[in-house]
Formats: structure tokens, sequence, C-alpha cells
């Protein structure tokens, strides 16, 4: 792994990019906005929790209260 390719690991957030997290932020899961955006959900996450925004993990559908007594 030569140094071109820490570079190009690192890609900086366009002003683009980051209007379009702020715009899917909160409403689909960080996995589905990074394969929109062709980042790593780890690089995705970090700058999403960077810039405050809000976070949707998967939802598991067995744990949405059904099962509250």
């Amino acid at each position: 792994m030569g140094p071109g390719d820490m570079a190009r690991w690192k890609q900086s957030w366009s002003d683009d990019d980051l209007n379009r997290l702020r715009a899917l932020a909160g409403t689909k899961p960080i996995t589905m906005i990074a394969k929109e955006l062709g980042r790593t959900t780890g690089t995705v996450l970090a700058k999403a929790i960077e810039q405050k925004l809000p976070v949707m993990h998967r939802i598991e559908r067995t744990s949405q209260g059904s099962n509250l007594p």
C-alpha cells in the first residue's frame, strides 16, 4: 500500500457530499447512506456524529415495542 492509496482512502468531503449526508441523515440507515455516497459505513457514521446529525441504525422489526407487556 503506497502513499497514494492512503490519500484515496481518506477521501475529503465536498460540500455536495455533506449536503447529501445532511439531507439523508435520520431518514435511512447509515449503511444505505454510505452506499449512496460511495463511502464506508464507519466514515459516514463518524462524519454524521462530527456534524451532530441524527443517526439511524438498522431497525430490528422484532424489537419495535410489539413485545411490551
